[in-house]
């Protein structure tokens, strides 16, 4: 039977309609951004087979495309996966204030809620630069190294150019641990202080190096390593 011959109260699109996000299940929520199912199978039914198979929606959203692709489910095929892992990565930028307002970074906690939403959960370590005024408002981002961190894959040249490009007066460094270990490695520390050097020439401090896991970050400055 098609969802559209359901009970009216039993359809994901409508029950949303009724109850709100909070009123709905996470496979409802998939059958929703699914939209259609094929033969013998519902959108909802290909939801719960993908959560089944998955586990839940946040070890869903650290998939990539030709992962869930391995996963073999009859009807869900590329473009359906891509709009499902659209939809996930929309929600958790959302989580961030970016473009919302003035963005003032006070303290490595703040770096912490801002940018947790946006890097938690992924597989690869991301370095980042934040370009800040002489108010610590942020001016804009940029992503410097992807994958494996290594001190020679962040090159000053590069920090630096990007700081100079957006009239930076002082960056922050960022990068995650997917490993969930807080504790710098030994090219986190010779990164830090060879950018730290670096921007003492240059004129643009290096405000602190913060370092972001699934539950927890580490800041360089409130370790007295900058």
């Amino acid at each position: 039977m098609q969802i559209k011959e359901w009970p009216e109260g039993d359809r994901p699109r409508e029950k949303f309609l009724q109850k709100g996000s909070y009123g709905v299940t996470d496979a409802e929520l998939l059958a929703i951004i699914i939209s259609k199912g094929v033969k013998n199978k519902t959108a909802l039914d290909l939801a719960k087979e993908i959560l089944n198979k998955v586990g839940n929606l946040r070890k869903l959203n650290q998939k990539s495309v030709s992962e869930i692709e391995r996963l073999e489910i009859k009807g869900l095929g590329k473009v359906k996966i891509i709009s499902i892992l659209a939809a996930l990565d929309l929600g958790r930028r959302s989580l961030s204030k970016k473009n919302d307002e003035k963005i003032i970074f006070k303290n490595p906690k703040e770096i912490y809620d801002y940018y947790y939403p946006l890097i938690s959960g992924l597989k690869y370590e991301l370095f980042k630069v934040i370009a800040v005024d002489s108010r610590n408002v942020l001016i804009k981002d940029t992503t410097i190294s992807k994958g494996i961190l290594d001190a020679s894959l962040v090159h000053p040249r590069e920090v630096f150019k990007f700081a100079l490009n957006e009239n930076a007066s002082a960056i922050f460094l960022l990068h995650n641990h997917p490993s969930g270990i807080l504790k710098p490695s030994e090219d986190d520390l010779k990164i830090t202080e060879r950018l730290r050097s670096a921007g003492e020439l240059m004129g643009i401090r290096v405000i602190d190096h913060v370092i972001i896991t699934e539950k927890n970050y580490y800041s360089f400055s409130q370790h007295n390593l900058l």
